[in-house]
């Protein structure tokens, strides 16, 4: 297991980033499953300040400049992520890295509208600062809205423990080409999800339990199946106090 005290999953990613950039969109579980989730639970992004706070290889990112936001800033723990985001949006956006675990560098308080998070938060131990950041950042009401594995799914595949509190785990990712990488992740249940939320002060509009689009069912109808069943992610949008 990794040392819990450091990025638990920066080497895992530094060596999937150019794969998992190419071959993502195209998975059951990211393109066919949260990539659309948390783009219709973020809706219209027009004019709109935004932090893509985890933003791995730039899908997001990507998607909030084409629709029209403002402002994107957007970072991640892995170098080599980022130079995947640097070759899909060039320019367009702010890029740079950052450790989601610590405070923030060089970002104004009370200066965005939105940040979003697509499964990112799930590698810190600790939410308390990374929540209390998000709130620092965002304005008054500002919405965040981030998507985090399932208790349930996560229960079935990483088995810990216990259902209660959080546990580090990891899995071998073997499905983007090329040697399988372990990935270490934190299993987290509702409760460790919900109330860090809560207690950095953001109010909780909305929740939402993931499932495959319909046109997943005929490229793959087992993937389609199994999503429909068992709940991979959920997606919490939330208000700023």
């Amino acid at each position: 297991m990794p040392d819990p005290d450091k990025p638990i999953a920066l080497e895992a990613y530094e060596a999937l980033a150019r794969r998992y950039s190419c071959i993502a969109e195209t998975k059951a579980e990211n393109g066919y499953n949260e990539h659309p989730a948390m783009r219709a639970q973020i809706g219209a992004v027009e004019s709109l300040r935004v932090l893509d706070a985890g933003c791995g290889p730039g899908f997001l990112t990507q998607y909030l400049l084409d629709r029209g936001a403002a402002e994107v800033a957007a970072f991640d723990i892995s170098p080599a992520m980022m130079e995947m985001a640097r070759e899909r949006v060039g320019d367009r956006a702010r890029l740079f890295v950052a450790d989601l675990a610590l405070p923030l560098p060089g970002l104004e308080s009370a200066h965005f509208d939105l940040i979003v998070s697509s499964l990112a938060i799930d590698y810190v131990r600790d939410w308390s600062v990374p929540l209390a950041e998000f709130r620092r950042v965002l304005k008054p009401g500002g919405r965040l809205v981030m998507s985090v594995q399932h208790p349930m799914g996560a229960y079935q595949w990483y088995s810990p423990p216990s259902a209660f509190g959080v546990h580090l785990c990891q899995a071998t990712w073997k499905g983007f080409g090329g040697k399988p990488v372990v990935v270490p992740d934190y299993y987290r249940s509702f409760g460790e999800i919900i109330s860090p939320l809560l207690s950095a002060g953001f109010s909780l509009r909305a929740l939402t339990e993931t499932r495959p689009v319909p046109e997943l069912e005929a490229m793959n109808p087992r993937k389609y199946r199994e999503g429909m069943v068992s709940p991979t992610f959920m997606i919490l949008d939330s208000v700023a106090g």
